[in-house]
């Protein structure tokens, strides 16, 4: 145990991280905005005939095996009814941008790892809530009424 002077708070204390991850971020938001590709397998990429490559991958997709990165033709191959469809990055980046917002409303340590990936230090948050939990619920529930994302 180590003793401070008399006044002087502990400066160690225990971070609280939250970390939002969106589910299958580049397919979610294709299932959102097409009706017709909800409850499908689909991947967002280029197409099997000219050597492209999956971005991303609905989770009905990856039942067959089909990930990031697999080329599209071993796609096909896995599922030969895979719907292929062309990212819309600029889509993509104004979800995130909404999405980075909501953060802001709690912190402002907000690291980026990609457009549906964020690490956020909420120790200190501006709503002066007590738990990461609850904020990580609350951020949660705002991501899916203003974007309809999970």
């Amino acid at each position: 145990m180590v003793e401070l002077p008399l006044g002087q708070e502990s400066i160690a204390r225990t971070r609280k991280i939250v970390h939002v991850d969106m589910d299958a971020f580049y397919a979610s938001v294709e299932q959102r905005d097409n009706p017709s590709y909800r409850g499908k397998p689909l991947v967002v990429g280029g197409s099997p005939n000219q050597r492209g490559v999956v971005a991303a991958a609905s989770y009905e997709a990856r039942k067959f095996g089909i990930y990031s990165a697999m080329p599209s033709v071993t796609a096909i191959a896995r599922c030969p009814g895979l719907i292929f469809v062309r990212p819309r990055f600029d889509v993509y980046r104004e979800i995130s941008t909404s999405i980075h917002a909501i953060f802001k409303r709690y912190t402002d340590l907000v690291e980026g790892v990609a457009l549906d990936e964020a690490y956020l230090d909420v120790t200190e948050n501006k709503q002066n809530i007590t738990y990461a939990s609850t904020i990580a619920r609350h951020i949660k529930t705002a991501i899916f009424q203003e974007t309809h994302m999970t």
